[in-house]
């Protein structure tokens, strides 16, 4: 799919009123109802405009994918919206949907509920978009394929919850899946390539949302917050230094990386944990390595690589890598400059006297997507302590480069919960 650039799409009229969320505080209608502010176009040239108090998506013949999406990203969510498609025109809604340079040069990829005007009839089932290809289609729910209206406006609701993804058509029970690859991402509505010579329409209106948030991006109640607040730096000291106070510097709600101090650690020290960190690396115009290079240690035993490699293809050195061991299976990395997360779940090796009985292992996801899936990590990884049956701290690499980081917080993993 060729990318355009992402451009802000204006238009007038209105599209979604404030009283088509009801009296009910939660929803929120996704526009102003002035113009379509806080969207964007990816992917092809199909054109998007109001009319008629209706989003109207044209196709552009010959053109690939088009995509009108949310500058905002959604995680747990319920979406509700109204469509009528041009029998000829096969569209979708894309939720928790990404566009990073090191995906085939930011395509528009994630799951995608259908809109299927034909004979198959699958709209309402959920289609993984420039990815996996269809994960619930309707091949054997007959009811909700003929709840389809032909020609006339349908009513779809969403329900996204964890892992948890459900669809239902016209009142009618669609797709239920689970499915944990992707956590968070922005909502699209698709104008899918087609070969009909002359334009063609789909028109969305009552798009309106009740967000429940990340709860990724808040500790569970036996959580430990490591870095939140200015105060929260006395929480850690510099590697080799017990007790001296931290060099690095905190402005803005961000502990910013001072080049030549050093590593730091955490006071207290971790088992079997899930982990949430914050980072944003800036561009100094060097090289692969030396271009915001820092680090996530795990146990200051295994790293999770920090690095400003949006765009490069997957390799054991980039950002998302478990270093040197293994690379993410998808290079989520966001250009320099924009926040980015890890979300971590790590178990421990286990041992039997001096003896390790079963290696640690890892599951990341990165800016939302799992890029480790219960990876196995063999012995401490880089510039890493030896292992050890003992709990260590969580070390964060000052590595010469500028790097900052927010929102820090690590909970124990209960012993039957997988990685």
């Amino acid at each position: 799919m060729r990318l355009s650039l992402c451009v802000a799409v204006v238009a007038g009229a209105a599209l979604v009123s404030v009283a088509a969320a009801g009296n009910d505080p939660d929803w929120q209608p996704l526009c102003d109802g002035q113009a379509l502010d806080g969207w964007v176009k990816r992917g092809g040239e199909a054109t998007y405009h109001v009319a008629d108090g209706a989003l109207v998506g044209t196709s552009a013949p010959g053109e690939g994918n088009t995509f009108l999406c949310t500058q905002r990203e959604f995680a747990d969510f319920i979406l509700e919206y109204d469509f009528k498609v041009d029998p000829r025109l096969n569209s979708g809604v894309q939720i928790r949907s990404q566009s990073v340079p090191g995906y085939q040069n930011g395509c528009v990829h994630g799951y995608q509920v259908e809109i299927d005007p034909s004979e198959r009839a699958y709209t309402g089932g959920i289609y993984e978009e420039a990815r996996r290809g269809w994960l619930n289609d309707l091949s054997k729910n007959e009811a909700a394929r003929k709840a389809f209206k032909q020609n006339e406006w349908n009513h779809v609701r969403v329900e996204a919850r964890g892992d948890s993804l459900k669809t239902w058509l016209n009142g009618v029970p669609a797709a239920d899946l689970k499915d944990g690859l992707t956590r968070t991402g922005f909502i699209g509505l698709q104008v899918h390539a087609t070969t009909e010579k002359e334009p063609l329409e789909v028109r969305w209106r009552d798009v309106r949302i009740k967000d429940f948030g990340d709860p990724w991006n808040q500790p569970p109640p036996d959580g430990l917050v490591l870095l939140g607040k200015d105060g929260d730096v006395a929480a850690w000291e510099h590697v080799g230094k017990p007790g001296s106070p931290v060099q690095w510097t905190f402005a803005d709600g961000a502990l910013q990386v001072k080049p030549g101090s050093g590593d730091i650690v955490t006071k207290r020290s971790f088992g079997d944990c899930r982990l949430h960190v914050e980072f944003c690396v800036e561009d100094n115009g060097q090289p692969a390595q030396n271009n915001g290079n820092s680090g996530v240690y795990i146990q200051h035993r295994y790293e999770i690589q920090i690095l400003n490699s949006a765009g490069q293809p997957p390799a054991n050195d980039i950002c998302g890598a478990i270093y040197k061991v293994k690379a993410p299976d998808y290079n989520m990395a966001r250009p320099a400059g924009q926040w980015q997360t890890y979300d971590v779940f790590f178990r421990t090796p286990r041992w039997d006297g001096d003896k390790k009985s079963a290696r640690a292992r890892l599951t990341v996801y990165h800016n939302g997507t799992r890029v480790h899936d219960n990876a196995e990590v063999s012995d401490k990884t880089g510039a890493g302590q030896p292992e050890g049956s003992a709990d260590a701290p969580l070390l964060l690499q000052g590595h010469g480069s500028q790097a900052k980081f927010r929102n820090i917080w690590i909970a124990p993993l209960p012993p039957e919960a997988k990685p």
